[in-house]
């Protein structure tokens, strides 16, 4: 859970620097038609998937359901990297390709946070008094 936490955090660091960059280039060119990637980039991929780290780092040696974590880790990954992303590709050329690979990551997404839900709420050892 120590290595789930760890790429979480590294994999959040990235998405803060590139949501700072692009809310730099927003600012500084004053065109904000990006704003939605900007907020996604940085909500998804910042704040969620620091926070699933902090998650993995706290409560490391309570989890019990190992196969569902590493689900939700793969799903959280790879669904808030690419969901930003093909919002990108939406708004800046729109069409039909660049929204399913808008719609399918933001699927899998949503299957990490059902995923998250289910351990928090599934999983006996999570919150279980200590003996």
């Amino acid at each position: 859970m120590l290595n789930y936490s760890k790429w979480l955090m590294r994999t959040a660091a990235i998405y803060a620097l590139i949501g700072a960059l692009i809310g730099s280039d927003l600012a500084g060119r004053q065109d904000y038609s990006l704003r939605p990637t900007h907020a996604h980039i940085l909500v998804v991929g910042w704040l969620t998937l620091f926070a699933y780290g902090l998650f993995y780092y706290i409560f490391k040696k309570k989890i019990s359901m190992s196969r569902t974590a590493r689900l939700h880790v793969w799903t959280s990954m790879l669904g808030g990297g690419l969901m930003p992303l093909g919002m990108l590709l939406y708004y800046k050329f729109g069409g039909t390709a660049a929204l399913i690979s808008f719609i399918l990551p933001a699927c899998v997404l949503l299957v990490g946070m059902a995923l998250f839900v289910i351990l928090l709420f599934w999983d006996k050892k999570l919150f279980a008094e200590p003996s």
